[in-house]
C-alpha cells in the first residue's frame, strides 16, 4: 500500500463526491423544490441528489462517505437554508445527514445477506454462491437504490419521530417515492447524455 497512492484517491474521490452531491441538490432546488410548497415540508417527491448517494458509495465504497456527510452538512445549511428548507437544530441535522450518508451502505449490505456482492463493499465475507452486482446494469442499480430508498426514509422516519419532529407518513411515503424517482431520472438523463455525446464522436 501506497500512503501517497491513497490519499491522492481519497482526495479524488471526496472531491467528486461533494461536487456531485451539492451539484445535484441545485439542480433539484431549481427545478424540483419550486414546483412543490416548502411549508410544512415532508419530502420532495422526487429528490434528485439520492442518484449521488448511490452511485458514489456504489463505485467509490467507504471512501466517500466522509465527503459525502459533509455535503450532506453543507448543501442543508448553506443552500437549503437560503430558501427556507432548513429549519433544523444542528444536533438534528447531524443525525439527518448521518442517516442519509450511510443509507446506501447499510442497503448494500442486507443486500449481501441475500446473496448480492459488490467489490466495494469491506469488511463482508461472501460465499462462492454470492452474485456480483454489475454497476453497468441498470436493474442492478435499480435495485440498489428501491434497497437503500427503503433504508433512508424508514430511518428518517424513525428518527423524525422519536425526536418528535414529525409524525407524519405522509414523510415515509415521499422520502421512498421521491429517492426512487429522482435517482432513476438522474441516471437515465445521465445515461441519454453520455449515448449522446458518445455517438456524436
Amino acid at each position: 500500500m501506497n500512503p501517497v497512492s491513497d490519499l491522492k484517491y481519497f482526495l479524488e474521490v471526496s472531491i467528486t463526491t461533494f461536487i456531485s452531491f451539492n451539484l445535484l441538490y441545485v439542480i433539484w432546488i431549481f427545478f424540483i423544490i419550486s414546483s412543490e410548497t416548502a411549508s410544512g415540508f415532508n419530502g420532495s417527491i422526487m429528490y434528485v441528489p439520492h442518484a449521488a448517494r448511490v452511485l458514489t458509495i456504489c463505485y467509490f465504497g467507504i471512501a466517500a462517505i466522509p465527503a459525502l456527510f459533509a455535503a450532506h452538512v453543507f448543501s442543508t445549511i448553506v443552500i437549503g437554508g437560503a430558501y427556507g428548507l432548513n429549519n433544523l437544530p444542528l444536533f438534528d441535522l447531524f443525525g439527518t445527514s448521518f442517516l442519509s450518508t450511510i443509507c446506501v451502505f447499510i442497503a448494500l449490505y442486507a443486500m449481501a445477506g441475500l446473496g448480492f456482492k459488490i467489490r466495494t463493499l469491506p469488511f463482508y465475507k461472501f460465499t462462492k454462491d454470492s452474485v456480483y452486482l454489475d454497476l453497468r446494469n441498470h436493474k442492478h442499480i435499480i435495485m440498489v437504490t428501491v434497497f437503500s430508498a427503503a433504508v433512508h426514509s424508514l430511518s428518517l422516519y424513525v428518527y423524525n419521530f422519536l425526536r418528535a419532529i414529525s409524525s407524519n407518513p405522509e414523510m415515509f411515503i415521499r422520502f421512498f417515492v421521491g429517492d426512487i424517482l429522482g435517482t432513476l431520472v438522474t441516471i437515465f438523463t445521465l445515461s441519454f447524455m453520455l449515448f449522446a455525446f458518445f455517438r456524436e464522436r
